[in-house]
């Protein structure tokens, strides 16, 4: 565990250095169709930088990828960070206003799209004010149907381009501009630096990887997770890296044991899935050594048990980067790890003031370096003053902390709920009532009562075939949680209202109230008192 480097090392073109001096002829990446060396990488790379310079991108320009997952997605990506460009990744569920939001907030003139994706830019041609270039990935029938709009280039056009050399970055220039989705208001495009990024991306102050290391990519390169917390990453530690199209229950262990995966991240929705799935008797025979979860499985110690690996916990987001790592060897279920080095964090309560210990507060995170937090939000001063105040980022989380120093994720700030004087985690409702043997997920928000405070009503998808009696789970409940946390109100949906990029709508749920087909718990004669 060598620690991470100097800051001013903290860029892609210094990380593609290192590794062509030491091993320029290994594995890099690997997916369906082929597999390239970290010198073929960073050759291909340049190719396509190049390429992308020579449409008319310069320093510093904006250049949008609407791509699926796969290795033209990622050489295009570090051909945009070794080529002094500003990657803009589009979440490939976005359509309608959400696709024209950040094509024209990030004022991207080129945009690297799949060819099945041409079709939404298309339809949304009219209000674009930016994008005068497409270069179309596959499918050259919907390219020939963009050519009267956009200048259209075939992808492997610039891939031809004669590669030239890796511009040299600061720490603190930009390499992305990554979009938050917005539950109640439009996605935010956060300014992240070379430094955010790599820093995100080590695991240098941790054990794992380490040479011999295999990760695996499931998650989707539009998200920080997939492309940083897994590409980025292997790049860093020098170890393949294995990219699958998607996550997919019923392939994840064969490609585990056909790659020799070691290690992989996932959400921890990916791995109720899999444990989910009806046990077998080879579970645990396979060489995946650590899953990397955020947020951790419901019962982190029986899928670490039931598939012989270990677990490791961590908790990161846009704006902040990665600031909390759980060592597999101390996990608690819900945990999301310890402070790293290089980050001050606080929790604060409403009155300003740094909560105790097992209080309730919101995360508050101070850099060692400025530039491994966002630079700001792209376009919205007003925002990044709410959110940058003296050197500290205010997250908007909510947290607790135990006495050893670990962090437990309890809410969004706004998702919180007061019930009876008692202030409730959503979150912590949710992971109890997920625990229930017929649920997939739950969301849990604050309905109006008839008194001044709220009413707690959680909105239930059971597991595919599966049906949840009301009652039943009302008293599954009131053995797990306190008194006034336990919802009054329960509905059942095949579904969450989500945004694309998976967060759930709890304003629409919370707009919704009580409606004719919910159950009322306190109707049905289950009223739950203070215990004496």
């Amino acid at each position: 565990m060598a620690g991470l480097p100097d800051i001013a090392q903290r860029t892609l073109p210094a990380a593609y250095e290192r590794v062509l001096q030491e091993r320029p002829d290994e594995l890099a990446q690997r997916d369906r169709t082929g597999s390239w060396t970290f010198a073929e990488s960073h050759d291909r790379s340049l190719r396509l930088g190049a390429g992308l310079r020579a449409l008319g991108a310069g320093r510093g320009d904006p250049v949008a990828l609407l791509l699926d997952n796969s290795l033209d997605a990622v050489h295009t990506w570090s051909g945009i960070g070794l080529s002094g460009l500003i990657e803009v990744p589009v979440n490939t569920a976005y359509v309608g206003a959400f696709l024209t939001h950040v094509l024209n907030d990030s004022g991207a003139a080129v945009a690297v799209v799949e060819g099945r994706y041409v079709e939404r830019i298309l339809a949304v041609a009219d209000e674009l004010t930016s994008l005068r270039t497409l270069v179309v990935r596959g499918d050259a029938a919907a390219a020939d149907e963009a050519r009267h709009r956009f200048r259209v280039v075939p992808f492997g056009e610039v891939e031809s381009t004669t590669p030239g050399s890796p511009v040299p970055v600061g720490p603190g220039e930009l390499h992305a501009y990554m979009y938050t989705s917005g539950t109640t208001g439009r996605s935010k495009g956060v300014l992240i630096s070379h430094a955010h990024a790599y820093t995100y991306a080590s695991r240098e102050d941790q054990d794992r990887p380490r040479p011999g290391d295999r990760i695996l990519v499931t998650l989707p390169l539009f998200h920080l997770a997939g492309q940083w917390y897994g590409v980025y990453q292997a790049l860093i530690h020098q170890v393949p890296c294995v990219l699958e199209p998607a996550f997919s229950v019923s392939r994840f262990w064969n490609v585990v044991r056909e790659h020799d995966v070691t290690v992989t991240v996932m959400l921890g929705a990916m791995a109720e899935l899999l444990q989910q799935q009806a046990p077998r008797p080879d579970d645990a025979d396979n060489p995946l050594q650590l899953a990397i979860m955020a947020p951790l499985a419901s019962d982190v110690q029986g899928f670490r048990k039931r598939f012989g690996i270990d677990v490791a916990a961590v908790y990161g987001m846009s704006e902040i980067g990665c600031v909390l790592n759980g060592p597999p060897e101390t996990i608690v279920g819900g945990e999301c790890g310890f402070p790293r080095d290089e980050y001050d964090l606080r929790l604060v309560g409403d009155d300003g003031r740094d909560v105790g210990v097992g209080q309730v507060g919101e995360l508050w995170v101070r850099p060692r370096y400025p530039e491994t937090v966002m630079a700001g939000y792209h376009n919205l001063p007003e925002k990044t003053a709410e959110t940058l105040r003296d050197g500290w980022v205010h997250t908007g989380d909510a947290f607790r902390r135990d006495g050893a120093g670990r962090f437990f994720f309890a809410d969004r700030m706004k998702d919180a709920l007061r019930r009876r004087g008692e202030n409730i985690s959503s979150f912590e409702v949710e992971r109890v009532i997920n625990e229930y043997p017929e649920v997939y997920e739950s969301a849990v928000v604050a309905v109006p009562s008839e008194l001044t405070e709220d009413e707690i009503k959680a909105v239930v998808v059971p597991r595919e075939g599966r049906t949840v009696d009301p009652e039943q789970l009302t008293r599954f409940l009131i053995d797990r949680l306190p008194y006034f946390m336990v919802p009054r109100y329960l509905e059942f949906a095949s579904e969450l209202p989500k945004t694309p990029t998976q967060k759930i709508h709890k304003h629409v749920l919370r707009e919704r109230g009580v409606t004719s087909d919910v159950w009322d718990r306190e109707a049905a004669g289950i009223v739950l008192r203070r215990p004496r």
